[in-house]
């Protein structure tokens, strides 16, 4: 039988799926359920509205007689609920796992330290943070970074930033450059000869790009092998906004993610990148993210989130808040769950693992930076 604690982390991961707050869609409930569980906190909340108009909203909580120098963060938001065939926001246990869309990324985890911050002494707890769109672009931590006063007035030494790492500590991850290539065409019935094809333009430079993805792949000087795989990824998709076979493209838009590492130069790849769109005329907007999080490993904050976790801390390919967090202080990731389980819709998180994780992040709060 799971015991109280258990229990409470349990049912408030439970009633955190059944908010949905997938990234399309306003926020405000299920930052109000978070607030609801907060009882004696004091709360800021940051709102704003995205690039569409929709409004969200952020939360920093701290208890004014708190010294503690650590901050717990993580994201709200989930990834759409494309090909799920059970209920996306009704948590269901089968065996020791839990299913429902953001379980384990990051509904989970953040039941978890949530439930681990409120069993500490007030004068304990660490500061918590919540965002929006983490799984859009991290426009939340952008905005909480810049604005909150609450990390103004007392900015934590550390952050640990939630994701599923399986309950080990990563003390590092890749970031990324977003690239948006659009070429013009004219839109037409194809059997007319009256068109341009967009595609045509595009075509040319989805080759060198082609030949830049195998190109980062092939040459072990671009390598970094702390990582697994060990070169920087260059993915793209290519949108024609919904064109049938009988209409001649009017817009063709190419859209990349390139990921790199602290030892990888990316302006090497955005230099090539830039390079291919100017020869080939096409229209180029280069978005990148924070440098990248990663702590060496001799660091004293490695070193001492090992004595807690046990374990070596890692490096990975994933992205997280930290690289906006890191613009203040130093990150670490952890959490229960697995990322192998994210972004599916079988999405589950290990009940042991949710259960097991409230200790750790409260001997995290408590001893990390003592």
């Amino acid at each position: 039988m799971p015991d109280q604690e258990s229990e409470r982390v349990i049912n408030l991961t439970r009633r955190l799926i059944a908010v949905d707050s997938r990234s399309a869609v306003a926020s405000a409930p299920v930052f109000d359920l978070a607030a609801s569980e907060l009882a004696g906190w004091q709360i800021e909340y940051i709102d704003y509205a995205d690039a569409k108009g929709t409004p969200k909203r952020n939360l920093v909580a701290r208890c004014g007689t708190s010294r503690s120098p650590v901050a717990f963060a993580g994201h709200l938001d989930t990834v759409p609920d494309t090909g799920w065939k059970r209920k996306p926001f009704e948590a269901t246990i089968e065996g020791e796992l839990l299913y429902g869309l953001g379980s384990s990324d990051m509904k989970g985890p953040i039941a978890s330290f949530i439930t681990a911050a409120n069993s500490l002494p007030a004068d304990m707890r660490p500061m918590l943070v919540l965002t929006s769109d983490e799984e859009a672009g991290k426009q939340g931590a952008r905005e909480v970074v810049a604005r909150s006063s609450f990390l103004r007035d007392t900015t934590p030494r550390c952050f640990v930033v939630a994701e599923p790492t399986a309950l080990g500590v990563l003390r590092g991850h890749r970031v990324d450059v977003a690239f948006t290539v659009n070429a013009r065409g004219i839109q037409a019935h194809s059997s007319t000869g009256k068109g341009r094809n967009a595609n045509l333009a595009l075509i040319p430079f989805l080759s060198d790009m082609r030949d830049l993805h195998f190109h980062l792949r092939e040459d072990p000087s671009l390598h970094d092998c702390q990582y697994d795989p060990p070169y920087a990824d260059l993915n793209f998709v290519i949108d024609n906004y919904g064109a049938f076979p009988n209409t001649t493209v009017g817009l063709a838009t190419c859209r990349i993610k390139f990921r790199y590492s602290k030892s990888f130069d990316p302006n090497y790849v955005i230099e090539r990148v830039r390079a291919s769109a100017a020869k080939h005329a096409l229209e180029l907007d280069v978005v990148p993210e924070a440098p990248p999080p990663e702590l060496p490993p001799d660091h004293a904050l490695v070193r001492s989130a090992e004595a807690i976790l046990g374990g070596k801390a890692k490096v990975a390919g994933l992205g997280t808040e930290a690289s906006e967090y890191s613009k203040l202080a130093p990150c670490l990731v952890f959490g229960p769950g697995d990322i192998d389980h994210a972004h599916k819709p079988t999405e589950y998180i290990d009940l042991r693992q949710l259960t097991g994780s409230t200790e750790l992040y409260r001997q995290l709060a408590r001893n990390l930076l003592a």
